[in-house]
């Protein structure tokens, strides 16, 4: 997600940093950057993006599914927002944050 590495850099903060602002780990936060995990809780995304100073929705839009609850998704490479597993969302509200993609 090359837009979230620049508003990172941008602001000056580390992955560690905006990972204690938003609740997650520095590796949920590099596992967004790198593109590994595409897909948070609409809470972590608002966070980050108020973290990072931006407009909500820069960087996460909202994804409603009619089987799972609203999450919020960077575009994937094809332009179509991922979503995210029931397991790594229960994973995610345990505070354990998976990779979605390992529970697909």
């Amino acid at each position: 997600m090359d837009l979230l590495v620049r508003y990172i850099e941008d602001r000056d903060f580390s992955q560690a940093r905006l990972g204690r602002y938003a609740g997650v780990s520095r590796q949920f936060i590099h596992k967004l950057t790198s593109g590994e995990t595409r897909t948070c809780s609409q809470r972590v995304g608002e966070l980050i993006e108020e973290a990072l100073a931006v407009l909500p929705g820069t960087l996460f839009a909202a994804e409603v599914s009619p089987v799972r609850r609203q999450r919020v998704a960077s575009s994937a490479p094809s332009g179509r927002p991922r979503t995210e597993s029931t397991s790594a969302r229960a994973a995610a509200q345990r505070g354990a944050f998976a990779d979605a993609r390992s529970h697909s």
